[in-house]
């Protein structure tokens, strides 16, 4: 079985290496893609988790998605990065038996949308890590953020990690009774109803009848801003359509 994971990557690096060598106790992880942004600390993060992964586990092969925005603060910004993860989402799943979502990094809104990713793709199943102690692990980081900055800037950050293995590998890889990892429920969408949907939003305006999607769940759609419904016809709005470009067309 080939193991894909998705995960965002926020400022604090060890959720990722940790929940990588989570699936590995398991399975045998085959693709990770990392969705980080153009935040300095957000790059320098992803740059040392993906050394400590590379320098663990070689056998998998990583993808670092550098987002074109340094914070998600307007819907705009969060339809970019609904955008960029949908596309990865999506080129993973065809390429893997199992796709996991790991949900430990970045903001709020970046999260909620990867949960919906997870809806609309079929995603096997969606994590969160949670540390038993993020004080302590706070003041660790602190303490090697002068290392991470001179990793991220190092021409070879695999090497540059390896030569200071001990110095990131208690950080990184901490014991496993230190932090949990927690699942995420997931409630899929049938892919008949995504192809539905993706049939309605797809068009300016369609009528009601033969969409195959009942009138209570139209009117949910409309009550959410993406379709405005007349008596015989589904039209669908500028946040519909926006959806549909961003998000509905790379996962259908």
């Amino acid at each position: 079985m080939r193991v894909g994971v998705v995960a965002s990557m926020g400022t604090s690096p060890p959720v990722l290496s940790e929940f990588v060598e989570y699936v590995e106790r398991a399975e045998r992880i085959a693709r990770l893609v990392v969705l980080s942004t153009a935040e300095k600390m957000v790059r320098d993060s992803t740059a040392v988790a993906v050394a400590a992964v590379a320098d663990r586990f070689p056998h998998i092969r990583m993808d670092v998605v550098d987002l074109p925005l340094s914070d998600i603060t307007s819907e705009e910004e969060n339809f970019v990065f609904m955008e960029f993860a949908a596309k990865a989402v999506a080129g993973l799943r065809r390429s893997v038996d199992r796709l996991y979502l790991c949900l430990a990094g970045g903001r709020k809104e970046m999260v909620a949308s990867m949960v919906l990713m997870a809806q609309l793709a079929n995603v096997d199943a969606a994590y969160h890590v949670v540390s038993s102690d993020v004080k302590s692990l706070n003041v660790a980081l602190e303490r090697i953020r002068k290392e991470i900055e001179d990793l991220a800037a190092s021409s070879s950050p695999l090497d540059y990690y390896r030569s200071r293995r001990d110095v990131f590998e208690p950080v990184m890889y901490p014991s496993p009774s230190s932090y949990k990892v927690v699942s995420v429920p997931v409630l899929p969408y049938p892919p008949t109803v995504l192809r539905k949907l993706v049939g309605v939003f797809a068009q300016t305006s369609v009528s009601r009848h033969g969409v195959g999607l009942d009138g209570e769940f139209l009117l949910r759609l409309s009550y959410a801003g993406f379709v405005r419904l007349t008596r015989d016809r589904i039209v669908v709005t500028d946040e519909g359509r926006r959806f549909y470009s961003s998000v509905l067309k790379h996962l259908a």
